[in-house]
């Protein structure tokens, strides 16, 4: 059986928030573009409090907006609406009751900013502190489910998924072969861009059909909400992509596959796990097996 994979936790007590900050953004595509506009946002208000062409404050200690106050709203906007974006990206997968309220977030703000500008009720901010109060909630319950390098599903949610699996479902169980001989022959760079790979040509398959998880090192996991007869169906397609893309990648090995059936009314969700692990470790045993004896046949 599979050994259980590390999930990483975030620990405030423990770490520094510059690198909490971090690993909440790791996951993300587009880093670059979500850390530039909160740095357009912050130098903004810097500016604006020697120069005041944003903000100032009077002598009766009354806040004024000022001329270029637009751009200041603008930049506050484009990084929330940008960032809840790539949240839903990450989370497409993902149906919890948080990603459901996220979704009404950017409403919620244009009501609040409707609401100060419009009728003169001064909330916009309190709307903003809840909107990224809720972002913070669904993205940290995120980073504790979805492996930062695939960005499949983790073996924490795997586990979840398992315990609350009730009706009929296939089950498949993949191993990347020669995994260690890549990551020793090319360095632990290729060997992660190789698990990238993997996990990309699983989700591009599985995922509209089931979720799909990276439960160790090298070994994935997808959990599959189809007939038995579609199974065959499925993993042949898994192949075949898989096929195709070692054609235009050298490094990407082959990977075992193994898959079994589930029904509740037939036996437990732990015996289709072994049933899955074995098939997975007998076609492993047959690849090997076939790869010698064509070695033989070329050497003879």
């Amino acid at each position: 059986m599979h050994g259980i994979g590390m999930v990483r936790r975030l620990d405030g007590r423990s770490r520094p928030v510059a690198v909490l900050c971090s690993d909440l953004m790791t996951p993300l595509k587009h880093k670059k573009l979500i850390y530039t506009l909160i740095g357009v946002h912050a130098g903004l208000e810097v500016l604006s409090a020697f120069f005041g062409f944003i903000f100032s404050v009077d002598a009766q200690n009354v806040y004024h907006h000022e001329t270029f106050y637009w751009v200041y709203v603008l930049a506050y906007v484009s990084g929330v609406l940008l960032f809840i974006g790539q949240l839903l990206s990450e989370s497409s997968h993902h149906y919890g009751l948080y990603r459901a309220l996220v979704i009404v977030l950017p409403v919620f703000f244009f009501c609040g900013l409707f609401l100060q500008y419009g009728a003169g009720v001064r909330i916009m901010w309190a709307c903003s502190a809840v909107d990224v109060l809720m972002i913070y909630i669904l993205y940290s319950e995120l980073t504790q489910k979805i492996d930062a390098l695939t960005h499949l599903l983790n073996r924490r949610s795997y586990e979840s998924r398992l315990a609350s699996l009730r009706g009929h479902a296939v089950i498949y169980y993949f191993d990347v072969d020669e995994f260690k001989s890549v990551n020793d022959t090319f360095g632990h760079g290729v060997g992660d861009a190789v698990l990238a790979e993997v996990g990309s040509t699983i989700y591009a398959v599985f995922s509209k059909v089931g979720y799909c998880y990276r439960i160790g090192g090298d070994e994935f996991c997808v959990i599959a909400q189809i007939s038995d007869t579609a199974a065959e169906k499925y993993l042949s397609e898994f192949l075949r992509e898989l096929t195709a893309r070692r054609v235009k990648n050298e490094h990407l090995p082959h990977v075992s596959v193994g898959y079994a059936c589930f029904n509740p009314v037939l036996g437990s969700v732990e015996d289709a796990i072994k049933r899955a692990d074995r098939t997975m470790y007998h076609y492993k045993r047959k690849r090997k097996s076939e790869a010698l004896t064509n070695d033989d046949t070329v050497k003879s």
